[in-house]
C-alpha cells in the first residue's frame, strides 16, 4: 500500500517538474519578445525622427549624401513598420504570458496533490484519478501553448538552475508571513 503512494508521488513529481520548466520557458519567451519589441520600437521612433530631420534639411540644402542617408533611414523605418505588421510581437507576448499563467495554476494543483499524497489524505485510487485529471488539463495547455525558442529554454535553464527562481529559503518565506505564521518567530 505504501509503495503505491510512493509510486504515484514519483510520477506526480515528474509531471510537476515538467510544468515548472514549461512555465519558466513560456515566461522567458514572453520576455524575449517584449525586449525585441521595445528595441525595435525605439529604433523605429529614432529612424522616423531622423527621416523627418533629413527631409526638412533637404528644404534648405541639397547634398547627395543627405538624400542617400535620408532614403536609407526611411527604408529602415518602412522595414521595421512592415515587420511589426507581419509579426505581431505584442500578440506573441500576450499568448506566451497566458500560457505561463495557465501553467502556474496547474502547477499549484500539482503541489496540492503532492501534499495530499504525502499526507495520504485519500486513497491511492482517488489520488490517481485526480492526477489523471491534472494530466488532461496540462496536456490541453501544452496543445494551446505557442512554440518557444532555444534561447527561451536556455534562459529558463539559467533562471531555474543558477538563479534558483521559484526557490525560497525558510527565512525568505518567513519575511512574507506575519509573525504568528513564521517558522522562526524572531
Amino acid at each position: 500500500m505504501i509503495e503505491n503512494y510512493k509510486m504515484l508521488e514519483d510520477v506526480v513529481r515528474d509531471s510537476y517538474a515538467s510544468v515548472v520548466w514549461s512555465h519558466k520557458i513560456q515566461e522567458k519567451q514572453a520576455d524575449i519578445y517584449a525586449e525585441k519589441f521595445k528595441k525595435m520600437e525605439t529604433v523605429n521612433i529614432g529612424a522616423a525622427s531622423l527621416t523627418s530631420v533629413g527631409i526638412v534639411a533637404l528644404i534648405f540644402t541639397d547634398p547627395l549624401w543627405l538624400k542617400l542617408v535620408s532614403a536609407l533611414i526611411s527604408f529602415a523605418t518602412v522595414y521595421i513598420t512592415a515587420y511589426f505588421k507581419s509579426f505581431d510581437l505584442q500578440k506573441f507576448i500576450t499568448s506566451h504570458k497566458a500560457a505561463a499563467n495557465k501553467l502556474i495554476a496547474v502547477r499549484d494543483q500539482y503541489k496540492v496533490l503532492l501534499t495530499e499524497i504525502k499526507l495520504k489524505a485519500d486513497s491511492v485510487e482517488n489520488l490517481l484519478a485526480r492526477y489523471k485529471e491534472l494530466v488532461e488539463k496540462t496536456d490541453a495547455i501544452y496543445l494551446e501553448a505557442p512554440t518557444t525558442t532555444d534561447e527561451a529554454v536556455d534562459k529558463a535553464s539559467e533562471a531555474l538552475k543558477i538563479k534558483k527562481d521559484n526557490t525560497f529559503t525558510d527565512a525568505e518565506i518567513d519575511s512574507f508571513l506575519p509573525l504568528s505564521l513564521r517558522r522562526e518567530n524572531k
